[in-house]
């Protein structure tokens, strides 16, 4: 997609208002749409974990709400949104026993480094959930691996608690890398063990299959990712069995779906181009793949979402140009 300047074509993103593909009651309706589906999510994963996960949701509200309120008064620069969807994500990326202020801290760090410092929510370059768990696994990883929490065994029964007790330093992912197996069926219903955000992939993909057919989002990416994801961890399985994970585990072990549904369709942080966003579906795809079968960290998709956010202007330039050259040819 392009903007016609003056005299030029120059590529959207480095317009640097807010995306010209938003309007205030749209960013409303999908926010809306955001809460409406996430909302059944919740309340499942209180029933397997107990309601300190409702606690740290309204924590990450306030909390969200503080920092850019104050950051946009402090320098004077707001775009006229907030970052109510990384508000409400941010609990699913969290280990269930880690302490609260922890979580909130790494919340309020991520906003004031990602958003604020890049003058406001609009203009932020990563994805302020991304750059939170990413300050949770490097700041407090050894608190982070304490709170790992095994749900309860009979569901519903966090209704009547605050919090599940029984630790645990394995996640469902950890399992299934050292040569565990899970039946697919018991993996996609859950519950796993992991962040919040891992342990029902099943109501996860329900949710975002929503979100994706109703929102005003990027489509694309998520496609592009799921697809990739399937070619890149068969082919890597098939290679390397005892690195690489098959695709169902992949997908459902760890974030994947959560960051495929609601993080990489984030139009915030998107590419702008169609192309662009295939190109960067792909490539989270394939980074995910390779930090998950080849580095220290076992989940990875945080770092592989952080690094294909620098490459994505790249690749929207490479198709903004050949796009022109194919025009000018044409002519």
């Amino acid at each position: 997609m392009t903007i016609t300047g003056r005299n030029k074509l120059f590529s959207v993103f480095t317009n640097l208002e807010t995306p010209v593909f938003f309007v205030p009651s749209h960013y409303a309706l999908t926010c809306a749409l955001m809460t409406a589906v996430l909302l059944p999510v919740y309340g499942f994963l209180v029933s397997w974990f107990g309601w300190k996960i409702v606690v740290l949701l309204g924590l990450s509200l306030a909390a969200g709400f503080v920092v850019e309120y104050l950051g946009a008064r402090a320098t004077r620069r707001f775009t006229g949104y907030f970052g109510y969807p990384a508000w409400l994500l941010f609990p699913l990326v969290t280990p269930p026993g880690m302490e609260l202020w922890m979580s909130a801290l790494c919340l309020a760090l991520a906003l004031v480094l990602s958003v604020i410092l890049f003058g406001g929510f609009g203009h932020h370059l990563f994805h302020p959930v991304v750059a939170a768990q990413v300050f949770v696994m490097i700041n407090f990883q050894a608190a982070a691996v304490a709170g790992l929490r095994r749900p309860f065994i009979v569901p519903g029964y966090g209704f009547s608690v605050f919090s599940a007790l029984l630790g645990t330093k394995e996640t469902t992912l950890e399992f299934m890398k050292t040569g565990g197996v899970i039946d697919p069926l018991r993996l996609l219903f859950g519950p796993n063990v992991g962040f919040f955000g891992d342990a029902l992939p099943l109501a996860l993909l329900c949710a975002g299959a929503a979100y994706l057919l109703l929102g005003g989002v990027n489509r694309l990416t998520p496609i592009a990712f799921v697809g990739g994801l399937f070619v890149f961890a068969t082919l890597g399985n098939l290679i390397a069995p005892t690195a690489v994970l098959p695709f169902v585990p992949t997908l459902l072990g760890g974030s994947a779906v959560l960051y495929a549904f609601f993080i990489f369709s984030d139009r915030w942080t998107s590419a702008k181009s169609r192309g662009g966003r295939v190109i960067a579906g792909a490539a989270l795809a394939l980074f995910t793949v390779l930090m998950r079968s080849f580095s220290s960290n076992l989940e990875g998709i945080m770092f592989a979402a952080l690094l294909t956010c620098v490459l994505t202007p790249l690749a929207d330039e490479l198709v903004f140009t050949l796009t022109r050259r194919k025009g000018k040819a044409s002519a």
